[in-house]
C-alpha cells in the first residue's frame, strides 16, 4: 500500500501541468523509467493497450498494471481529447455520466461502482491488473 501511494505521489509531481487524455498503443511498446530512449525498460506494454497518458513533447507518463514510466508518444494514438489532471487535493465531479475517473478501485467500491467493465464509463487499463476487460472485480 504504500509503495502505491508513493508511485502515485510521484506520478502526480512529475506530471506537473500536463494534460490526461485516453491512448492507445499502436505496437507493443516500452514503458520506460524516464523519458529517454535509453532509459531502462520497466516492461514491454501489449499493442492495443488502452492506457490514460499525459503527454509533454515526445514522450507520454502512464502507469501499466501498477508500474508507473514512460512511453514513447509516437509508440500512441489519441483516443480521447485532453482534460486537466486532478491532484489528490482536487474533488473529480463528473460533468456527464459517461466522464467518469476512479483514482484506484478502493474508489470504484466506495462509488458501488464495481466491478468495471471494459468501454463502461470509469474503466481503464490501470484498474484491470489481469487485463480480463472487468476492472476492479
Amino acid at each position: 500500500m504504500r509503495p502505491l501511494i508513493l508511485v502515485m505521489a510521484l506520478s502526480l509531481g512529475l506530471l506537473g501541468s500536463a494534460d490526461a487524455a485516453t491512448a492507445v498503443t499502436t505496437s507493443n511498446a516500452n514503458l520506460r523509467r524516464s523519458p529517454q530512449a535509453t532509459a531502462a525498460v520497466v516492461t514491454v506494454i501489449p499493442r492495443n493497450t488502452a492506457l490514460i497518458v499525459a503527454c509533454n513533447g515526445d514522450w507520454c507518463r502512464t502507469t501499466y498494471k501498477g508500474l508507473g514510466g514512460y512511453v514513447s508518444r509516437s509508440l500512441t494514438k489519441a483516443v480521447t481529447q485532453s482534460a486537466p489532471l486532478a491532484t489528490p487535493q482536487t474533488r473529480v465531479t463528473p460533468a456527464a455520466p459517461g466522464n467518469v475517473y476512479y483514482a484506484n478501485c478502493t474508489a470504484v467500491r466506495a462509488a458501488g461502482a464495481a466491478p468495471i467493465q471494459r468501454g463502461a464509463p470509469g474503466y481503464r487499463s490501470g484498474l484491470d491488473r489481469d487485463n480480463d476487460g472487468q476492472a476492479c472485480e
